[in-house]
């Protein structure tokens, strides 16, 4: 329920025609996801109608008399670069004749999901047995979290040689019962739950009915950056927590690039919302063209850290004699 299987694909077409193939429309059996509803809309029904083929909904101009609302999302703390390619986008979608909604200037907040590591490592913890009591021939097989961290450690040369496994460790300490308040977080798994789903009713749910909704748009994070192995990920901020903790369909489509980085934008709604979501991206995709094909180079950023070749100045040796100081 932190996120929801979806794909990447090259095109909002290519990702609707994926989903259509990958999507549950009856309970699976084997993933009890797919009999329910997502988080944010516990204690609700699951719709009957879940459609076979999200390509019908494809439409370039499908952002013409929707609604949609702008949260920032922390994006003007960026440089000023960044938060020109985001109003940008947000200007494109008004002249493909959506209606914008500023929420921040509304003085609408978000619920957070501040539940969310909570449900992640405890989830992790026990849905990990579970696949691992499905595994056969590999040392980990029929084990647990406890006998994978041991197998790390006993091969940390290989398993480990430049990162650990805090995380690992941190799931390791979470006890079975659902009411007891986790160790170093102090609430339990059952009310990390109620706090994300929460986000999503005082959330994105919230924000649509207030102001008469299509969808929520944001931006989806910074642009994309280099991943080292000392600091890790570089990013400034992210709209995706606004979906992950009640489990609500995103969909993020290029809007631009900085500095030939490539930077996205996020159509969020609520649950089972996927059709109004394929309408919008498609639109905006169709009115901007904004994706810039990959390419595979060696160092991403040399062409913008290369800096200044400084060359030393050639010496006169007889001016250089001049100004030595004699020694007695």
């Amino acid at each position: 329920m932190q996120d929801t299987i979806g794909p990447h694909a090259r095109t909002v077409a290519d990702a609707a025609a994926t989903l259509s193939v990958i999507q549950s429309r009856t309970f699976d059996g084997r993933d009890p996801a797919t009999g329910g509803v997502p988080l944010g809309w516990r204690g609700r029904s699951r719709p009957t109608n879940i459609p076979a083929d999200y390509t019908q909904f494809l439409d370039p101009d499908g952002l013409r008399g929707a609604r949609v609302g702008v949260t920032r999302q922390g994006i003007d703390n960026a440089p000023p670069q960044v938060i020109a390619v985001f109003d940008a986008a947000i200007d494109a979608i008004r002249a493909a004749g959506a209606t914008v909604v500023d929420l921040d200037g509304a003085g609408f907040n978000f619920a957070s999901a501040d539940g969310e590591f909570v449900v992640l490592l405890y989830d992790f913890k026990f849905d990990v047995k579970d696949y691992f009591a499905t595994r056969v021939g590999v040392p980990i097989a029929g084990k647990t979290l406890t006998d994978a961290i041991a197998f790390n450690n006993a091969n940390a040369a290989v398993e480990m040689p430049y990162f650990l496994q805090e995380i690992f460790e941190l799931a390791d300490t979470f006890v079975a019962d659902k009411n007891a308040p986790q160790p170093g977080f102090g609430i339990s798994y059952n009310q990390a739950l109620d706090i994300d789903q929460n986000a999503g009713v005082n959330g994105i749910d919230a924000a649509l009915a207030q102001f008469h909704l299509d969808a929520v748009v944001a931006p989806t994070d910074s642009p994309g950056w280099t991943t080292d192995l000392i600091l890790s990920d570089h990013f400034l901020f992210a709209s995706s927590g606004l979906a992950g903790g009640p489990g609500y369909p995103i969909i993020q489509v290029p809007a631009g690039n900085v500095h030939g980085m490539p930077m996205g934008i996020s159509f969020l709604g609520t649950a089972f919302s996927e059709p109004t979501l394929i309408r919008l991206a498609s639109g905006f995709e169709a009115r901007t063209h904004a994706r810039v094909p990959p390419t595979f180079v060696g160092n991403a950023t040399t062409d913008n850290t290369a800096g200044t070749t400084l060359t030393r100045p050639k010496r006169n040796a007889k001016n250089d004699a001049k100004k030595r100081p004699h020694r007695l």
